[in-house]
C-alpha cells in the first residue's frame, strides 16, 4: 500500500485559496450544526473533531464568517484504510491506530463531511475538495459516506464510486493515475 508525507503548509495554502481555514471549536460546532441541518444526519461532536484535529493537524476546516461551509478530513494509517474498507472504522471516535497523526505516513483519507449553506459556499467546498484531492492526496485512496442524494451526486462528479462491504453508504476513489488527475479548472 502506498503512503505519502502530507505537506501541511501546501494543504493549508490550497485550502485558503477557497476561503477555508482550520476551525476553532466554536466554528466547528457551527459547521457541524449546519452539516446536520443540511444532511439530516447526526454528525460527530465538535469535541471529537477538535480531538482528531489535534492529532492530525488537518481535520477540521471551515469557511465563511459566520461559518457557511465545513470540510472534515481524517488522514488514515494503513490500518485505518483497512478499517474503512471492512466497516470497523468509527468516524466519530476513530481508533488511534486508524488515524494518521501529524508527521506520520498517510495511507488514505476519510472525508467525514463536506457541506455548504448556499451556492457560493457549496462551490468553495467542491472546488477545495477536488483540488486538494488531486494536489495533496492523489497517491492514496479517498473515502466518504453518501449521506444524501446531493452528496452522492457531488462525489460521483469528483470520480468517486460506491464501495461494497465497508461502512454503510461508503463511496471511494482509488489512488489517481497521472491520466486521471484533473486540473483546477476541471474541478469547477
Amino acid at each position: 500500500m502506498a503512503t505519502i508525507e502530507i505537506d501541511y503548509a501546501r494543504l493549508a495554502r490550497r485550502a485558503e485559496e477557497f476561503g477555508f481555514r482550520r476551525g476553532e471549536f466554536v466554528e466547528l460546532k457551527a459547521g457541524l450544526l449546519l452539516a446536520a441541518e443540511l444532511t439530516g444526519q447526526t454528525m460527530a461532536t465538535p469535541e471529537s473533531i477538535t480531538w482528531i484535529d489535534s492529532l492530525t493537524g488537518i481535520t477540521g476546516w471551515v469557511t465563511g464568517s459566520p461559518v457557511d461551509g465545513i470540510f472534515i478530513s481524517v488522514p488514515l494509517t494503513e490500518a485505518g484504510v483497512g478499517a474503512v474498507r471492512d466497516g470497523s472504522f468509527v468516524p466519530g471516535w476513530p481508533s488511534l491506530a486508524h488515524v494518521c497523526c501529524e508527521g506520520e505516513a498517510c495511507a488514505g483519507v476519510y472525508i467525514g463531511v463536506y457541506a455548504g449553506a448556499n451556492k457560493d459556499a457549496r462551490r468553495r467546498v467542491m472546488m477545495a475538495a477536488g483540488v486538494i484531492r488531486v494536489d495533496c492526496f492523489a497517491a492514496v485512496p479517498c473515502f466518504a459516506r453518501g449521506a444524501t442524494e446531493d452528496g452522492k451526486r457531488s462525489m460521483a462528479s469528483l470520480g468517486f464510486q460506491p464501495i461494497e462491504g465497508g461502512l454503510s453508504d461508503l463511496w471511494g476513489q482509488e489512488p489517481l493515475a497521472a491520466g486521471q488527475i484533473v486540473t483546477k479548472e476541471d474541478a469547477a
